[in-house]
């Protein structure tokens, strides 16, 4: 089942266009990496996706409905998670205090005591750090906690913006196994990601962006022995 489609859609920022028409398709239980240099348009992507931009044309649908006149809140509500670049997580909140807003969505006790299972379960680190304030967490942590608040929204369907940004290569593998374990569970995602190497060995499909443009798709694996991927955006992540 086609979980997210995208159709022609078109972004600017005042007079510079951002995005030039792009078509992509998610189906229910993929990851879809979406690839491109910086400035190519994958974060204006997602917080299009998310409602957070307004669209200059097409149009977007989630469970074939249109939701381009949706506000971003009611898409949450409806099962859309985003975890922005940056993590946006509250610093003067506690951990659990984080992820108790995130879950303003959920009504049922039971669902929400399952979500905070499912959290703890992937992160037993925030378990422990229950108590702290988000802002002292390390890196690797607040992301933990990034993605632990969608998760806590019981989504569908989860926009991750460079969850990798600014962590060491241990802590990356860390959060990439959770991406896969949450994947496993049901969860359908959107990825965007510097590190193509990663982000192509745990997606199923991938995008490519250039200059507002899809100029690639196709198969994670195939896309990875593309000779045009391999050499703007996959040498330094193999020479590591």
């Amino acid at each position: 089942m086609t979980l997210l489609r995208v159709e022609n859609l078109a972004v600017s920022y005042g007079a510079i266009k951002a995005l030039h028409g792009i078509n992509l398709t998610i189906e229910e239980g993929e990851i879809v990496s979406l690839l491109g240099a910086n400035g190519a348009g994958k974060s204006t992507t997602l917080r299009a996706i998310s409602r957070m931009l307004p669209l200059q044309g097409g149009d977007i649908f989630y469970r074939d409905q249109s939701v381009k006149q949706i506000p971003a809140h009611q898409l949450v509500a409806m099962g859309i998670g985003h975890v922005p670049e940056g993590r946006g997580i509250f610093p003067n909140l506690t951990v659990q205090e984080n992820l108790a807003l995130a879950a303003w969505t959920q009504k049922n006790k039971q669902r929400l005591a399952a979500s905070y299972e499912k959290v703890f379960a992937l992160f037993p680190r925030l378990e422990e750090r229950r108590p702290q304030l988000g802002g002292t967490l390390s890196g690797g942590e607040q992301q933990m906690l990034a993605v632990g608040r969608a998760l806590m929204t019981d989504c569908r369907l989860m926009l991750l913006d460079e969850p990798s940004m600014g962590l060491s290569p241990l802590l990356v593998k860390e959060v990439f196994r959770a991406l896969q374990a949450i994947n496993a569970q049901g969860m359908t995602i959107l990825l965007v990601e510097q590190n193509a190497h990663m982000a192509l060995k745990i997606a199923h499909r991938g995008y490519v962006l250039e200059n507002g443009r899809m100029v690639l798709e196709g198969p994670a694996a195939e896309l990875a022995k593309d000779p045009r991927v391999k050499e703007a955006y996959l040498g330094a992540s193999e020479a590591k």
